[in-house]
């Protein structure tokens, strides 16, 4: 697979400068980090990755929402490797061909969820390969079936990434109050209240298209980590794209957030 020219155009070459300016204690064993252009939320996903255990990882498992198709199930990449700017990423077919698992390349292409967080994996974390997973199914049961398929791979050996902004298209305003709603669904870490939750709005917030984009990636590691009593949740950063634009009537959410084994 190759890096698309326009992802790289969308995040720059200042990784290395985001990590060195953003640190935090070295303790996750997953986060989820924000996939929006650099300049709106590179220091959030930096401190996403800055956050993790300062060890080698065999796999990294990023899960993301697709943004340019829906298909039932997941897919992981055909090819063994990821050519990006900054070197090449090894993919591994760690996970088995399922009915809900498929090995393809399409619905990667033109989808910049994955690819925004590459260079923070290359710069950032040490690892040996990645194991990339698009999800194109909103269906609850089969997000459960998939997240049964790969609870055993999380483990201290493994780390999984979760891609995902926040609230899309609010006010400045109506922004820090439904990302603090959501934000509070997340800390239940309850997969009923999470689900309950996600799709409510009041009536006068009908404009907002989500919540979180990236919920259906997301729902799939509450599954795994919601009966685990080891496993603490940990808010890093919040901003909104309405801090770095003149705009404050159409915003995007993000935060940063650390999954920490007591």
């Amino acid at each position: 697979m190759h890096f698309s020219k326009v992802t790289y155009d969308y995040i720059g070459d200042n990784v290395s400068d985001l990590l060195e300016n953003n640190k935090t204690d070295k303790n996750s064993i997953a986060i989820l980090s924000p996939h929006a252009g650099y300049f709106f939320s590179g220091d959030v996903a930096a401190l996403s990755f800055n956050s993790v255990i300062d060890k080698e990882f065999e796999n990294v498992f990023i899960l993301s929402t697709s943004h340019t198709s829906g298909f039932r199930g997941c897919c992981i990449p055909n090819d063994t490797k990821y050519e990006t700017p900054f070197g090449d990423m090894e993919i591994k077919g760690l996970v088995y061909d399922t009915d809900l698992i498929k090995y393809n390349n399409e619905f990667f292409n033109n989808d910049h969820t994955i690819e925004v967080l590459l260079p923070f994996i290359q710069k950032g974390i040490k690892y040996k390969n990645i194991i990339p997973i698009m999800i194109g199914d909103n269906n609850i049961d089969n997000l459960r079936k998939i997240s049964m398929e790969l609870e055993k791979y999380f483990t201290d050996d493994n780390l999984f990434v979760i891609s995902s902004d926040f609230s899309h298209y609010p006010t400045y305003e109506e922004a820090i109050v439904v990302d603090g709603e959501t934000k509070n669904l997340i800390l239940k870490k309850n997969s009923d209240d999470f689900i309950d939750g996600i799709f409510k709005l009041s009536s006068d917030k009908k404009h907002i298209v989500t919540r979180m984009c990236g919920w259906s990636a997301y729902l799939i590691l509450l599954f795994i980590i919601e009966k685990r009593d080891d496993i603490e949740i940990k808010f890093l950063r919040y901003k909104n794209s309405a801090e770095l634009s003149t705009g404050r009537n159409r915003t995007v959410g993000y935060y940063s957030i650390s999954f920490i084994k007591k």
